[in-house]
């Protein structure tokens, strides 16, 4: 088993395919990471940019290349020692003519062979008549036939098929009618039938056929409530799997288990892992068809205070809460709730606090997008209640479970029925039910109730039944969450946005941030050593170095705070009137504000700092503003959403973007923005830094975003998902001795040169393939720093078999960057322990050696760079 040292995370597509990933390994091997991780790569739909959405879990997309292509590229990494990591997508998979499995089940029902992969419940809704709901047509069923907007499709020698704009569903064969069954077998016979429904009589016949068909094409507004299969979170399109049947397992992963055990994948990235019924069957199940030492890693969002579950036969997760807790050390506390304190008088919140939003936000997607899940549950907790004597309806029963599920602290719980209550999953249901009924005393006893059902503590309930409710309740909980947390109050409240990340939260504690990042740190070296660490993702909202300029506002809030005010002033004359309101609302020009500094081109040596990027850059961050800007509207749900765009109010953001990047004399804005990234930029840059060598150093495997070593200022996708162009960054690579050459020169390094992250990044994975034992398996030591400075460095040990790597870095020194090093750390020493003591330490970015009696010195440690890693 090839060693886990760093992962390299590549987004796989038509435009950077298998053979494109193989032509660039000499590139990643000279980085310093062991492992490819790539996006998923079995058949998804056509021009699919992520490959979540597959549709034949047995087949290689074709998109991306062939086996044989996979096999090369794993030869090609195999040959240095590299390795595969492939993530693969057990929750479900996307819809449409191109998944012959789902085909197979809109065509026969459920009777298809293929009926037991997907969850569907048949007999969930009455009215459907043990049909499958399809929500995908922009109106009702009669309208949508009224402008013949759905036709037959013909094709030689085929079934015919109904056919809605680019969409088409297959017809049972038993409901052909002759003139169909001979169409299907004489080309020339298509006319002719055809004709026969098409017009108003026509019309009545296509609409008979569509009734005999084992599916329903209804509004996607009825999808809310009448959808009667599981989805991704709420997206109709894409379908979820029973993966909890051992045959649905074993045919979904035919190819993937076959390709583990040849040796060509070296390890598996789980998606989704909460949506599934049974996470830890699953888990078993798969870790049981691999060998033991298989990598395997689930994308998990833990809460602040939440842990893994160690009976899971795992490696660890993709690393979010690492993310996260180091976040919140680079935010200025105090500067924080200065900030916080301008934004909520600014919205005019008085006591709404961001918990009420992500309660609001996960009511409102409940009784929303997922009611339908709830009402199942509902009924199937009438059916709970009613054997305990209990006189409920059915809308209080879902009212109290939309309650319940909003209050819970988690994404979700894992009680599983057949076994003892885990102490924390009990707690964290007394949790939630406390709050629920206090915010809901109406329903409080059908709360009770609730968690009477999940405890096992009604005799007279089917254990059967409750075992069925407890889980379809756990597997709700997830959505419920994503949806009104990530994809909802995270762009409803943004004082700060670098914290709205996913699994962060712009109320998670920031007093002791440090002390919090060195006990996860500890924990991880301890339970954890080989887990994911990731700094950006395909998932995340904002790369790191976005979210690294962004932090440095907590420590100028009053500058920042006159910085908005005089560009609100400046840019009032580009807001308008939609529907009796401001538009863009005064949230989405906050987000703006910060996007747009976030994104600004560093300031150029020898150039003003008012001096304004070029117009290319200028169009290009309009195009990726306005798109930032539409989804995030959306999203927050405020004035506008994806099921209901408000034309008037996104054409008032789209035109505003367009207006305030517009230069002209009359207009400062720019030029004002200018001057405050060159405050910021410098400073942003050291965080990015510093907290590059925290990744890059601490307990658990270092993932790479592609892309990520260089400067990379994006967003949220698609602007964090495109092409990243390696002839760059290889070239770069071989002009890395000029950095090196820098490094030992009186003249300051400019932090904005890409060279220096690619030259950091590298030295560092490197020094991991060369202390590999020390890194991979050490144990960590949190140092005490003493001196004025002190808070404002974060410092650790890995130790190992006699051998020590120090780790120093830096943060919140926006303070210190017009001063030198050696004054700013005059008295500021890392404390060594006594078994340390007279040590000499390597540099392994510089390779100059430092001598050490009881402490090392700061301002030897940092002239340069604002970290520091040193091995002895």
């Amino acid at each position: 088993m090839r060693r886990l040292i760093a992962t390299y995370r590549l987004q796989m597509n038509a435009g950077f395919t298998l053979t494109h990933a193989r032509a660039r390994v000499e590139y990643f091997a000279s980085l310093g990471v062991s492992h490819l991780y790539c996006s998923p790569i079995l058949v998804a739909r056509t021009g699919s940019m992520h490959g979540y959405d597959v549709v034949d879990p047995t087949r290689i997309n074709p998109q991306l290349g062939t086996e044989a292509d996979l096999r090369a590229l794993a030869d090609e990494l195999h040959a240095r020692e590299m390795g595969l990591i492939l993530d693969i997508v057990p929750n479900h998979m996307g819809t449409g003519a191109e998944n012959p499995y789902w085909d197979d089940v809109l065509a026969h029902g459920e009777r298809s062979r293929y009926a037991r992969w997907f969850d569907i419940d048949w007999a969930a809704n009455a009215a459907a008549r043990r049909k499958l709901v399809l929500p995908i047509l922009g109106d009702e069923l009669d309208r949508v036939l009224e402008r013949n907007e759905i036709a037959l499709r013909f094709r030689e020698h085929e079934t015919p098929r109904m056919a809605y704009f680019d969409r088409s569903f297959p017809i049972d064969p038993s409901t052909l009618s002759p003139e169909l069954q001979l169409a299907q077998l004489d080309p020339a016979a298509t006319h002719e039938a055809q004709a026969l429904y098409s017009g108003g009589a026509g019309r009545d016949r296509l609409r008979a056929l569509l009734d005999a068909q084992h599916y329903q094409l209804v509004s996607f507004r009825r999808g809310w409530t009448d959808v009667n299969y599981r989805r991704f979170f709420d997206v109709a399109d894409l379908v979820g799997l029973r993966m909890e049947d051992p045959e649905v397992f074993t045919q979904t992963h035919v190819l993937i288990l076959r390709l583990v055990h040849e040796g060509i994948i070296d390890g598996l990235r789980i998606d989704h892992i909460d949506g599934l019924l049974d996470p830890a069957g699953y888990l078993n199940r798969l870790r049981s068809a691999v060998t033991p030492e298989t990598p395997i890693f689930v994308e998990k969002i833990l809460a602040r205070e939440e842990r893994l579950r160690s009976s899971w036969p795992v490696q660890g997760t993709t690393g979010y809460e690492f993310l996260n807790d180091v976040e919140d050390v680079f935010v200025d506390p105090a500067g924080f709730a200065e900030i916080e304190r301008d934004y909520r008088r600014r919205r005019k919140l008085d006591e709404t606090t961001f918990h009420d939003i992500v309660l609001g936000g996960k009511t409102t997607v409940l009784n929303g997008p997922l009611r339908a899940d709830v009402d199942r549950l509902a009924a199937a907790l009438g059916t709970r209640a009613h054997a305990a004597g209990m006189r409920w309806t059915r809308r209080e029963l879902a009212s109290a479970i939309v309650a319940f599920t909003a209050a819970l602290p988690v994404y979700r719980t894992y009680i599983d029925p057949s076994q003892p209550i885990a102490d924390v999953d009990r707690a964290l249901v007394e949790q939630a039910a406390r709050e629920a009924q206090a915010r809901n005393s109406r329903h409080a006893p059908i709360i009770a109730f609730i968690v009477d059902v999940l405890f096992g503590g009604l005799r007279q309930i089917d254990q059967t039944e409750r075992g069925e409710f407890v889980r379809r309740l756990q597997q709700l909980t997830g959505p419920a969450a994503a949806k009104g947390l990530e994809d909802n109050a995270l762009y409803v409240y943004v004082p700060l946005v670098s914290r709205n990340e996913v699994g962060g939260a712009p109320d998670r504690p920031l007093d002791d941030a440090v002390g919090h990042l060195h006990d996860a740190n500890a924990r991880r070296a301890r339970d954890w050593p080989s887990g994911l660490l990731c700094t950006t993702t395909h998932d995340t909202k904002r790369s790191a170095d976005v979210r690294s300029r962004i932090d440095v506002l907590s420590e100028i809030p009053h500058e920042w705070e006159r910085s908005v005010r005089r560009w609100r002033r400046l840019n009032q004359k580009h807001r308008r009137v939609v529907k009796g309101r401001m538009a863009p609302d005064i949230n989405s020009e906050y987000l703006l504000y910060q996007s747009l500094i976030a994104l600004w081109p560093p300031p150029r040596p020898g150039r003003r700092v008012d001096d304004l990027p070029d117009r290319a850059w200028r169009e290009s961050a309009r195009d990726r503003l306005t798109q930032y800007m539409l989804k995030a509207a959306r999203e927050a749900k405020m004035r506008t959403t994806w099921t209901d765009p408000d034309p008037g109010y996104e054409s008032a953001i789209t035109d505003f973007v367009a207006a305030v990047l517009q230069p002209a004399e009359d207009a400062p804005f720019l030029a004002d923005v200018a001057r405050l990234v060159s405050l910021i930029a410098t400073a942003g840059a050291w965080n990015a830094l510093s907290r590059l060598a925290i990744h890059l150093t601490a307990p658990g495997t270092p993932d790479l975003y592609q892309g990520d070593e260089f400067w990379n200022y994006v967003l949220v996708d698609p602007d964090n998902r495109r092409q990243i162009d390696y002839d760059a960054r290889s070239a770069a690579a071989s002009d890395l001795r000029a950095i090196e050459t820098a490094m030992t020169l009186p003249a300051a390094l400019d932090p904005h040169d890409n060279r220096v992250k690619l030259f950091i990044t590298a030295r560092l994975l490197h020094a991991r393939q060369t202390h590999a034992d020390l890194f991979t398996s050490g144990a960590y030591r949190t140092l005490p720093v003493t001196g004025i400075r002190a808070k404002h460095v974060i410092a650790f040990a890995r130790e190992h078999a006699g051998r020590c790597a120090i780790t120093a870095a830096s943060r919140l020194t926006h303070a210190s960057i017009a001063t030198q090093p050696s004054e700013w750390w005059a008295d500021t020493a890392i404390i060594l322990p006594a078994e340390l003591h007279g040590r000499c330490w390597q540099s392994q970015l510089t390779r100059d050696a430092v001598s050490a009696q009881i402490s090392l010195e700061l301002r030897r440690l940092f002239v340069k760079l604002p970290m520091t890693v040193a091995v002895g």
